[in-house]
């Protein structure tokens, strides 16, 4: 249990990544890839260790790999690169010349 565990931490992130990559095609600014990938376990721990009070008694074990991944995935979301803002700068700059 305590390897699957230990696992769910690790391999969670890794496995938003790669779900956000294959799903969408959109571009995240890197700079907060690192933080995304911090806070989701760390979210995930708060959310295991509360779980029982939080959710009537139930304990998160298993899922806890997809609700890692989750939260990695919806963080990822949050840091999408908006395609206006660089048109609008193309624009700009081209109005310049």
């Amino acid at each position: 249990m305590r390897i699957y565990t230990l696992a769910s931490y690790t391999y969670g992130p890794i496995l938003g990544l790669f779900a956000f990559g294959i799903f969408t095609k959109k571009q995240v600014y890197d700079k907060y890839i690192p933080l995304v990938a911090i806070a989701s376990p760390i979210l995930c721990y708060i959310l295991q260790r509360n779980s029982e009070a939080w959710l009537n008694g139930y304990q998160i074990s298993y899922e806890l790999l997809i609700i890692n991944a989750l939260f990695t995935f919806l963080g990822l979301c949050l840091f999408i690169k908006n395609k206006t803002k660089k048109h609008l700068t193309q624009l700009i700059l081209q109005n310049k010349k």
